[in-house]
C-alpha cells in the first residue's frame, strides 16, 4: 500500500500527452499510475519522473475490454484507492469518408472511445465524491475538418459519454480536455483507411505547443475542477468560435483547405 499522496492513474502514458501530464503530476507530488501497452516506454517514463520511485509500471491495452476489471483491481490492491483517473490513450487518423471501410472506423472507435471509456466503468464503483474523472478529447472533438471522420466522430462521442457522466454523479470531478495541436508524435501513427500508418510528424505538430507547456497549463486547470479545458492555439479557439456562430462559414474554409495527409501511402 502506497502512502496517501495523491495517485493519478494514466493510460496511453508512455508517450506524447500522456507522458507530459505523468511528468507534470509527479512534478506537483502525485504518485503516478503509468499504463500502456509498451511496458519498455512505461519503465522508460518513470525513470524520468520528478519521483521515480513514487511510480507503478501497469501494463494495459485499453481494447482489452474483458481485462479491465483485472487491471483495475490489481491497481487498486497496490494503490488502494485511485484519486484521479486521466484516460488519455489514442490512435490518430487521416482519411476521406470515402475511402475509409467500416473496419478502420471500428478500429478507432474501440481505441479513441470504447478504449477511453473502459476503465472508467471498471474503476467507478470505488470512486468516492472529490474523485476526478478525466478525459482527453481534441478540437476535432468540438468540430470537424477534411480527413477527421472516424477519430473526430470517437472523440465527440466522448463528450457525450462524459456529459452525461457529470450529469449523473455530481461529486465526482469530471473534465473533457481539449487540445489543440500539441508537439507529440502522435501523426507518425496516425492511420489511413488501409490501415497504413502515415510515418512522419505532421507540420501541425512540428509547429504545436509543446507538450511539457500543454501539460502545465493542463494540470493546473484540471487541479481547479474545470469542467472543460480547452488547451488551444489562438488560430484553433477562432476555428472553434466560429464553428459555433457560423457553421456555414467554417465548413467552406475547412472545404478550401487541402489537408495536409492528402499523399498519405496507401
Amino acid at each position: 500500500m502506497v502512502s496517501r499522496k495523491k495517485v493519478v492513474w494514466i493510460t496511453g502514458a508512455s508517450s506524447g500527452i500522456g507522458e507530459g501530464l505523468a511528468k507534470e503530476y509527479s512534478r506537483r507530488g502525485a504518485f503516478v499510475v503509468l499504463s500502456a501497452r509498451r511496458e519498455h516506454e512505461l519503465e522508460r517514463v518513470r525513470t524520468e519522473l520528478a519521483d521515480p520511485d513514487s511510480a507503478l509500471c501497469v501494463p494495459y491495452d485499453v481494447t482489452d475490454f474483458d481485462g479491465a476489471d483485472t487491471v483495475t483491481a490489481r491497481v487498486l490492491a497496490a494503490v488502494g484507492h485511485v484519486d484521479v483517473l486521466v484516460n488519455n490513450a489514442g490512435i490518430d487518423y487521416k482519411d476521406r469518408v470515402a475511402q475509409t471501410p467500416l473496419s478502420i472506423y471500428r478500429r478507432v472507435t474501440d481505441i479513441n472511445y470504447h478504449g477511453n471509456i473502459v476503465l472508467t466503468l471498471a474503476l467507478l464503483p470505488s470512486l468516492t465524491d472529490g474523485d476526478q474523472v478525466v478525459v482527453v478529447s481534441s478540437v476535432n472533438g468540438l468540430l470537424s475538418d477534411q480527413c477527421s471522420s472516424a477519430y473526430s466522430a470517437a472523440k465527440r462521442a466522448l463528450h457525450g459519454f462524459y456529459d452525461a457522466l457529470r450529469a449523473e454523479q455530481p461529486g465526482l470531478r469530471v473534465s473533457v480536455v481539449v487540445p489543440g495541436y500539441v508537439r507529440t508524435p502522435i501523426t507518425v501513427n496516425s492511420i489511413n483507411g488501409s490501415g497504413r500508418t502515415f510515418g512522419d510528424l505532421s507540420e501541425a505538430s512540428l509547429k504545436g505547443m509543446p507538450v511539457e507547456a500543454f501539460a502545465s497549463r493542463t494540470v493546473r486547470a484540471l487541479d481547479r475542477g474545470r469542467s472543460l479545458v480547452v488547451i488551444a492555439s489562438a488560430r484553433e479557439r477562432i476555428a472553434i468560435w466560429l464553428h459555433s456562430v457560423c457553421p456555414r462559414g467554417f465548413y467552406r474554409i475547412a472545404a478550401a483547405t487541402a489537408p495536409e495527409y492528402e499523399n498519405l501511402n496507401r
